[in-house]
């Protein structure tokens, strides 16, 4: 089966670097995946993406050196055994409180005897390997999303759960539940101490961490602490900066522009 470079990557202490896709374009997969970033991650939590999107997606990105992630919508074991039998190399869980959330995460990524994952993955075992089915659970990254206070407050049982590749903390729903403002790389004593905790308690543990990032400046910075797995914004959040620094070089732009409903031919 095809390694997962992924979690080698991590395994080994090395920061792995990705992005988000929002869209859900095959053909702004394809240009990302050229980048030379180690992963790429499909939100279906967020946007109107659908299955039969996701698999040109997954089609796209096939031949580069980026590996196919998804977050799903919800921590519902049918959604992950069709995202993985698309051919998901890793699964990103949204909105794990306790415990129990990471058991039926976990248990849905592997097959038994470890987990419940159903058999009938064809496209990867077509893909990826005639072994497939015997290496999926050791090649598929479980990647568990801690965004709430409650699960922080959990994070040393939730870490007692076998089968845990990475913890990934959404700064924004964390401060959401803290009443905080909102914010990439919040500097809210509050939150920052709410995320040192999550971090010393994985790094307690042996397992990496990452947390989403704004741009690259954070992610350099968050390598420097000793995290491993960061996504670089998003394709809407990058596309959006990338016009609005362009506009700023042209003189006057703001009075040329289409104001008010009118266009200027």
């Amino acid at each position: 089966m095809k390694k997962n470079l992924v979690k080698e990557k991590i395994k080994n202490n090395i920061p792995s670097i990705g992005t988000w896709v929002s869209t859900g374009d095959p053909f702004v997969c394809e240009v990302i995946s050229r980048l030379g970033l180690d992963w790429i991650t499909i939100d279906l939590e967020h946007n109107a993406v659908d299955f039969s999107q996701l698999v040109h997606c997954f089609r796209a990105i096939q031949g580069s050196s980026s590996t196919p992630f998804v977050r799903v919508p919800w921590n519902d074991r049918q959604v992950i055994k069709r995202v993985l039998d698309i051919g998901a190399m890793g699964i990103v869980i949204p909105d794990i409180k306790d415990p129990e959330d990471a058991m039926n995460a976990v248990s849905a990524c592997r097959y038994p005897p470890v987990g419940l994952r159903g058999i009938g993955a064809s496209r990867p075992n077509t893909v990826y390997g005639d072994d497939y089915y015997q290496n999926a659970n050791d090649e598929i990254c479980v990647v568990l999303m801690i965004e709430d206070i409650k699960a922080v407050e959990k994070i040393d049982d939730i870490l007692n759960v076998s089968g845990i590749d990475v913890i990934f903390i959404g700064p924004n729903d964390l401060a959401s539940s803290m009443g905080l403002s909102l914010g990439m790389d919040n500097k809210h004593p509050e939150h920052q101490e709410a995320v040192n905790k999550v971090y010393q308690a994985c790094s307690n543990r042996g397992i990496p961490m990452g947390i989403h990032c704004g741009d690259g400046k954070e992610v350099e910075k968050r390598i420097n602490e000793g995290m491993l797995w960061m996504p670089i914004a998003s394709d809407v959040r990058l596309l959006k900066f990338s016009f609005e620094e362009e506009l700023k070089k042209i003189s006057n732009f703001d009075s040329i522009s289409q104001k008010d409903g009118k266009t200027f031919y």
